[in-house]
């Protein structure tokens, strides 16, 4: 009886958490950031000045739901994220609450979002405020634009997937974050990031929840350099942005799915 009413009180709160992060983004995009950046003129210090309240809400948000109970986190390697400064944060997707968790642990952070946000009037002003990148960019000019923040010192988030992972299977990686990592010269910081028992997968919906309470661990590897790999002819580049996803993947395979 004890744990049925422990998980209804879970199932409960996980669908408010959603209204939350509906509740919050709207405010957010009405209110906060466009009140806080109105009169910043520099582009850089308004992006970054969004990031910030992104991530201080984030932060917020993933602490109220450890004190409900709906999961728990646990971060192995944090004070690395705590010093990184432009450098290419490379993580598998393994559930719908990854970006979020990341942002919130992440000084600085920018990322490549879907094109379709910005067809979304509510998020699209959030998005343009903080540089956020949109996907739908010819792949050069994508990869420029990318390259453009990190050496303005901002971490770029990207998942090499493309989408959440099946649970249990590690999707091939795309090569476009290698291409960006070689060209800009880039370290890369790798996350593993998993979820036991699994929640919020693809095509899974919210109030489908474990009857035990989630355990998300983050982490935090060693820094990939990604300059051992870099070469300035073209043909080149696309041989070492092989060589670095296949590694990069072969590495995520071991210890995800092979311990």
């Amino acid at each position: 009886m004890l744990k049925r009413a422990f998980y209804l009180w879970r199932l409960i709160w996980t669908l408010v958490a959603f209204a939350e992060l509906g509740i919050g983004g709207f405010i957010l995009a009405t209110t906060v950031i466009p009140l806080s950046t109105l009169f910043v003129r520099d582009e850089q210090t308004r992006n970054r000045r969004a990031q910030n309240i992104i991530r201080s809400s984030f932060r917020l948000y993933i602490l109220m739901q450890q004190m409900l109970g709906v999961f728990k986190l646990e971060v192995r390697g944090g004070d690395k994220l705590s010093v990184c400064k432009g450098k290419l944060v490379v993580a598998n997707h393994p559930t719908l609450l990854d970006i979020v968790l990341l942002m919130a642990l992440l000084p600085d952070a920018n990322c490549v979002v879907k094109s379709d946000l910005w067809h979304n009037p509510l998020l699209r002003p959030v998005a343009r405020t903080a540089g956020y990148i949109r996907n739908d960019y010819e792949p050069e000019a994508l990869i420029e634009k990318c390259r453009d923040a990190l050496h303005a010192g901002s971490n770029l988030i990207i998942f090499p997937e493309g989408t959440r992972s099946v649970p249990g299977k590690l999707l091939p990686f795309q090569r476009g974050f290698a291409h960006i990592a070689i060209l800009a010269g880039a370290g890369i910081q790798p996350i593993t990031i998993t979820c036991e028992p699994i929640m919020l997968t693809k095509d899974q919906p919210s109030y489908r929840i474990p009857r035990s309470r989630p355990h998300f661990r983050i982490e935090v590897g060693d820094e990939v350099d990604a300059k051992r790999f870099l070469d300035l002819s073209s043909e080149s580049r696309a041989r070492g942005a092989r060589k670095l996803a296949s590694y990069l993947e072969s590495d995520y395979g071991r210890r995800l799915l092979h311990g």
